[in-house]
């Protein structure tokens, strides 16, 4: 009996692969992680490499989500007015192009901060793009009954690349020149381009006539008059801020609390990766009666403990294991917030109500900025533990403070 429930439960998850379309879209994000991936793992050692400096290489993370700040809403009307698959290739093939750049400077012996801090800006502005644009397609193709389906299966998939992608960055660190390695990078970015460009949406919407100024602030009136869309953002950028800030200093962590070379940073990376498959795997055949917006907030609150005890540990096997959960947990979070912007705003509005969620998680730097002075200055496990404190003062805010949230 079990077995049968089972079995119906994960078919009527996964049959949304019958659609063709959706296994295009599904592939193509999957080939965009991968050089993502790549991008993430590399760029982060080699800044660290350069300058020796935790501060610098939390810069790089924060430099990453700068574009989210400062073009998430731009990003979010782009998404609403043009054709979603065509964005998406012109965008791939763009960071692909950036990465080969940025290889033939390390061919050439041209290799600096400042290029490196530039390909971080625009892998940032990239992936501002790509997330304001790719979940409103994945509705586009399997439509509002399958959104919930769309969107964790298509998040499954780039987590499940992100664990292959930062291994492998982590072994072609170590194994390999830095120019060949962005050249790797950028092959799977011009291969998503091509296939995001086959995709044809199952379900039509209106193309925008207005202006660009006035789709944007449409968006922002509809974010205003929904005080949970603007409750669910505010929690966002907190927890960007001192929550998945842990990921621009896992070159510190590998180097300070555990003291291994590349090979580890790749391993120690691929671990929330794994730990990001396994939640959003969770959450997919998640049947439970907690609503979501309670999940939400425990899920924020083990993120705290989480980074706080991952802090304290100088064991290799142990922080694996922390960083898979807060991996898990990191997807949760952005999933579950995917779920209830989308479904919260009516369908010609994902755009824009992405774009502004882009501009939420575009505070992260804030938080980046003041953990690696605090690294710098007291270290790392310290650094760690203040971020993990503070995002058990949000939970707990959002749980006393906001009911909005509490009854999504």
């Amino acid at each position: 009996m079990l077995s049968r429930i089972r079995d119906r439960v994960f078919n009527q998850t996964f049959d949304i692969f019958e659609i063709g379309s959706f296994r295009r879209l599904w592939s193509s994000a999957v080939l965009f992680s991968m050089g993502q991936w790549l991008d993430r793992t590399i760029v982060g050692w080699l800044v660290l490499d350069m300058t020796g400096s935790a501060f610098l290489t939390g810069l790089v993370w924060a430099v990453r989500f700068c574009p989210n700040l400062l073009f998430g809403p731009v990003m979010g009307v782009i998404s609403d007015r043009y054709p979603r698959g065509r964005t998406l290739s012109i965008n791939a093939g763009v960071r692909a192009i950036a990465m080969l750049i940025t290889g033939m400077l390390f061919f050439v012996g041209q290799e600096s901060l400042l290029a490196l801090l530039i390909l971080a800006l625009i892998g940032g502005t990239s992936t501002t793009l790509q997330m304001a644009v790719l979940q409103p397609l994945a509705a586009e193709v399997v439509g509002d009954s399958r959104l919930s389906n769309g969107v964790t299966i298509t998040s499954l998939g780039q987590r499940a690349v992100g664990a292959l992608g930062a291994l492998l960055g982590g072994v072609l660190l170590a194994t390999i020149s830095p120019a060949w390695i962005f050249v790797f990078a950028a092959l799977p970015l011009l291969a998503s381009a091509g296939v995001f460009l086959t995709i044809s949406p199952n379900f039509s919407r209106e193309m925008k006539v207005s202006s660009f100024l006035s789709d944007m602030l449409e968006g922002l009136d509809v974010i205003r008059g929904r005080r949970a869309v603007l409750a669910l953002l505010v929690l966002m950028a907190f927890t960007e801020m001192f929550g998945f800030s842990f990921n621009g200093f896992l070159p510190v962590v590998a180097e300070d609390l555990l003291q291994i070379g590349p090979e580890g940073l790749g391993l120690l990376t691929s671990a929330t990766a794994v730990g990001g498959f396994f939640g959003v795997l969770g959450l997919t055949l998640y049947r439970g009666a907690i609503r979501r917006g309670l999940l939400l907030l425990g899920i924020i609150a083990s993120f705290g403990v989480l980074e706080i005890v991952l802090g304290l540990s100088n064991n290799l096997g142990i922080s694996w294991v922390l960083l898979a959960c807060l991996g898990a947990m990191g997807a949760l979070v952005d999933s579950l917030q995917w779920i209830l912007l989308q479904t919260a705003v009516p369908s010609d509005m994902r755009g824009r109500v992405m774009g502004w969620w882009n501009v939420a998680i575009g505070c992260g730097w804030i938080g980046t900025i003041i953990l690696g002075i605090i690294a710098d200055t007291y270290g790392i496990q310290t650094s760690l533990s203040m971020a993990g404190a503070i995002l058990l003062l949000v939970a707990f805010s959002g749980l006393t403070i906001s009911s909005q949230v509490r009854r999504i």
